[in-house]
């Protein structure tokens, strides 16, 4: 068995399999990073990612890795191609060593989204005028949340949220009277948020097929953009806009007040 952490492990006579990113690259959660199959090469969704689709789906924010999925030799089978896992590695273990069970170790907690709970979601469409859907990808536990989690580690114990990533992602709907607080239905959603975006939310309510989340507060809202033209990540400028660094293009959000969250 033998680990990819980055290229200079590579040997020529192995293929790296393609992926939508470099390996060694920061990925944010709900980044899409390859095709589950394709040719000879299937990927497996291990550490930090998931499947959905047929696309294997960053859930953590850190490092894109890849490892070589081993089989026990059988000469009898001919060979079908290469099987490899794909993994995130967030930034707190990127010291540690990699090996093959901590990529096939489930790297989220089984845990449902529950109204009240801060979450990290994608914006997968906007429907004008009225609502957004979102895939919840990440739970972020609240301070004491956090405290309960660390009771075994004081010395550790911060006041910043930490992320857990969710196994499968849920769906949400962000509803138009729902963007800003004390928002009303002359809120243009488009100008709030676009397709793409990672948000910081909160579970509203409970809908018949999902869950309904809410950025009216002064910490919620967008808090990752992709500039269109330069595939740029935007830097906020105000409560209600970004900038994109290399173009200058202003474009419209409901950007979430600056907060420091932890990955676990």
């Amino acid at each position: 068995m033998f680990t990819y952490s980055n290229l200079e492990a590579a040997t020529t006579t192995t293929q790296l399999p393609t992926l939508r990113h470099e390996i060694g690259a920061t990925v944010t959660p709900g980044d899409r990073l390859g095709l589950a199959a394709r040719n000879k090469t299937t990927l497996i969704a291990g550490k930090g990612t998931y499947l959905r689709q047929g696309h294997v789906y960053a859930s953590l924010l850190g490092k894109l890795c890849v490892t070589k999925h081993q089989v026990v030799d059988n000469d009898d089978m001919e060979d079908d191609g290469d099987t490899w896992i794909i993994s995130v590695q967030s930034e707190k273990s990127i010291s540690s060593p990699l090996n093959q069970s901590s990529y096939m170790n489930n790297s989220s907690i089984s845990i449902c989204p529950e109204v009240g709970m801060l979450i990290v979601g994608r914006v997968t469409r906007v429907m004008r005028p009225t609502q957004a859907s979102i895939d919840i990808v990440a739970i972020v536990p609240e301070d004491g949340d956090n405290n309960q989690h660390n009771t075994t580690n004081t010395s550790t114990t911060t006041n910043q949220p930490s992320i857990i990533p969710l196994h499968e992602p849920f769906s949400g709907i962000l509803r138009q009277n729902e963007i800003r607080p004390n928002s009303s239905l002359e809120v243009r959603i488009e100008e709030c948020i676009h397709p793409g975006d990672v948000i910081l939310a909160r579970i509203h309510a409970n809908g018949e097929r999902e869950y309904i989340l809410t950025t009216a507060e002064a910490e919620l809202g967008v808090i990752q953009a992709i500039c269109e033209s330069s595939g740029c990540v935007m830097q906020p400028i105000s409560w209600k806009e970004m900038v994109c660094p290399v173009t200058k293009v202003k474009e419209g959000r409901k950007v979430a007040k600056p907060r420091q969250i932890r990955t676990t």
